[in-house]
This record gives structure tokens, C-alpha cells and sequence, in this order.
């Protein structure tokens, strides 16, 4: 499996999206190495009006087009992050009367630094029935 990842940086308005595509392996290396603490002492010194995100990372299967981001939220020393888990669903066409056509749809939730990485590991394995069971 390939993945795309983009990054979000606190003091730039335009997020960097990447056309290189990773393996698994290189993308748990890129999670696990990001300079998260580093971003996180950056977006704490910003004035308030030049912030434009929190740090995170977004990886997206080029297979499926399944995503999952990491938004490092808290101070340098102790954070966490917002996991956002991008999927689809079926909707309703004209309440239902045209059937339903599956979309894609964001869910996020807080997460410690260890359960995200478990998140991530097991996006790269595709168990998105796990993933999915831990965001509700």
C-alpha cells in the first residue's frame, strides 16, 4: 500500500501537501520522528493572530482514500492529539426516496501520544473496523 501525507505547520497559512508517495514503514518513521515538540514550542510562542493550525501530520491511503490526521494539541513538555479519521458512509439521496451513495466523512477525537500511534498502526494495517469502534 502507498500513502500521501500533508503537513500543517503553525505559522503558515497554506498546508504543504506532498506528491511522494510512502510505504507504511515510512510513514510510522515520519509519525514517530516529526518534530512534534518542536511545532508545539513554535505554536506557543506565535502571536495569536499568526497562528493558522495546530501541528499535524495527515496520511492518506492511495488505494482507498482513507485518511487519518494527528493534530498535536497541548504544551511541548506534555501533549496529545486530536485524531481525525477520514471515511466513508452511506448518505441518504433525497431522504432516502434516490437511495444513498457513500461519502466521505471526518469523525475526531482526543487521544494520548501512545493510543494515537496505536490509531496509526492500525490504519497502516487497514483494520478500520478497530479504528472506527475506537472513535465513537
Amino acid at each position: 500500500m502507498k500513502y500521501k501525507h500533508s503537513v500543517w505547520y503553525p505559522d503558515q497559512m497554506e498546508v504543504e501537501h506532498s506528491d511522494k508517495q510512502l510505504s507504511a514503514t515510512e510513514v510510522k518513521t515520519k509519525a514517530e520522528n516529526y518534530p512534534w515538540k518542536t511545532e508545539l514550542l513554535k505554536f506557543s510562542t506565535l502571536n495569536y493572530d499568526d497562528i493558522y493550525f495546530n501541528p499535524a501530520l495527515e496520511f492518506v491511503c492511495l488505494d482507498d482514500k482513507y485518511s487519518l490526521c494527528l493534530r498535536a494539541e497541548g504544551k511541548p513538555e506534555r501533549f496529545s492529539f486530536s485524531v481525525w479519521y477520514n471515511r466513508p458512509r452511506m448518505k441518504k439521496v433525497f431522504f432516502g426516496f434516490l437511495g444513498k451513495k457513500p461519502e466521505f466523512e471526518v469523525v475526531k477525537k482526543p487521544f494520548s501520544q501512545a493510543d494515537a500511534f496505536r490509531l496509526l498502526d492500525l490504519f497502516l494495517a487497514k483494520d478500520y473496523l478497530t479504528i472506527e469502534k475506537s472513535m465513537q
